[in-house]
């Protein structure tokens, strides 16, 4: 570690650290016949046979989840998702990672932490419960801070929503156009969005067709059969009815 390194992250360090070793297998010690790398080829038959599982390098506690579906690890606070919210959890806190289980199925994993009293949200978390309560939208704490972040067109997408008004459900469809990210990359989302706008799609049924196109181009778009529409299928086809113009002579 002599000169330190100047990395940008713990996994530069790490690669650093490695590739440094493996330059090190080279290198032969003052008075040894062999390499360093020789030397420890010889001495790896006498060793123990490594464990048939990996150790986990970390801590693993019981935590409690609170009103806000979070967990509590050194004072931060790290979000559950509301539809997976179980009383009584398990965190497992690793060096540069928390994940919160319940049995052994991993329900979240964030970034560690190491400053005070901190909210680690997850927005997509809490989409399930925002799009029950819409009017809790504008005010929650977890899509406030996405909203700083989100493209552009997402604000046009949800000021038009809101203009067509939908009988007051345009936050949950917004919501819904926002689910999309727990199954999909944000960049393909984004350029969903932005296609529903350009073609006036203004619904989430929109938003997922186009990211349906994006994610399959090569399949053809089904064209639409009138014998599929029974309703339509008769419109141009019924005889005129001569007896509506009788009531204009009435009038006269």
């Amino acid at each position: 570690m002599v000169p330190i390194p100047e990395v940008a992250s713990f996994e530069e360090l790490n690669e650093h650290l490695l590739a440094q070793c493996l330059t090190d297998d080279r290198r032969r010690v003052d008075r040894q016949p062999v390499t360093i790398g020789e030397a420890w080829e010889m001495e790896k038959p006498h060793l123990r046979p490594l464990p048939a599982r990996d150790f986990d390098c970390c801590v693993t506690r019981p935590v409690t989840l609170n009103g806000y579906s979070q967990v509590v690890l050194d004072t931060n606070r790290y979000s559950v998702p509301v539809d997976r919210a179980y009383r009584n959890l398990v965190l497992r806190a690793c060096p540069f990672r928390v994940d919160i289980l319940h049995l052994d199925e991993v329900l979240a994993s964030h970034r560690r932490c190491y400053d005070r009293e901190q909210d680690i949200f997850d927005p997509l978390h809490y989409l399930p419960l925002l799009e029950q309560r819409p009017g809790a939208f504008e005010h929650a704490k977890p899509i406030r801070r996405w909203r700083k972040e989100w493209p552009p067109v997402y604000e046009r997408f949800l000021g038009r929503l809101q203009e067509q008004d939908l009988n007051g459900q345009s936050v949950r469809e917004f919501v819904r156009v926002l689910k999309l990210h727990r199954d999909h990359p944000a960049e393909l989302v984004e350029q969903a969005v932005k296609q529903a706008l350009e073609y006036g799609c203004i619904r989430a049924d929109g938003v997922e067709l186009c990211l349906r196109q994006l994610l399959n181009p090569d399949t053809p778009v089904p064209a639409l059969s009138l014998a599929d529409l029974p309703t339509w299928a008769m419109v141009g086809e019924q005889p005129p009815d001569l007896s509506c113009y009788d009531q204009l002579l009435e009038r006269v």
